[in-house]
């Protein structure tokens, strides 16, 4: 086994780990800790796979997405310091047997799926990528950066609403 690919499959374990984190720690600060760490791991696949622009992207978006979500969290979310509401075990068994079903039939279309091999030298890179968004799909890079300005100020009043003690504005 080659060092790219032990550093494939630390990266692999590394993306594992943390969506099992995101997803499995009660604390939803951790949990969005371990999703970070899940992008970080992604985002070490694609620079082993070759797609550092990808790989770049990843790491700049997610984090961003990170830190809006860390404000969600700490707008949205119950108090920390307040005790937590227990976890019914019918809502657990339902997700897992959902998040089961959900990788089932991925693994199904993956096995399926006809992969074509990458071109050498193909016109996939940054510039490219960066001259497509603000020629061809403007409007819908525009339309998603509007959108998550509306997401960001809903959960604001929201959060501002459900506060005890405070005014509705």
């Amino acid at each position: 086994m080659t060092a790219a690919n032990l550093l494939f499959l630390a990266a692999a374990a590394v993306a594992l780990l943390g969506a099992l984190l995101a997803v499995g720690l009660p604390n939803i600060f951790h949990n969005i800790l371990g999703f970070a760490l899940a992008m970080l791991g992604v985002a070490g696949v694609f620079a082993c796979l070759g797609s550092d622009f990808l790989a770049a992207v990843f790491v700049l978006v997610y984090v961003g997405a990170v830190a809006i979500a860390m404000v969600y969290a700490v707008m949205l979310s119950q108090p920390l310091d307040q005790p937590r509401r227990p976890r019914s075990g019918w809502k657990i068994a339902g997700a897992a047997a959902m998040a089961a079903g959900v990788a089932a039939a991925l693994w199904s279309v993956l096995l399926r799926a006809h992969w074509l091999e990458a071109v050498p030298g193909g016109d996939g890179g940054a510039a490219r990528a960066g001259t497509r968004f603000l020629t061809d799909y403007v409007l819908a890079f525009e339309l998603v950066s509007v959108l998550l300005l509306v997401a960001m100020m809903g959960a604001v009043m929201v959060a501002r609403r459900s506060r005890p003690g405070r005014g509705a504005w």
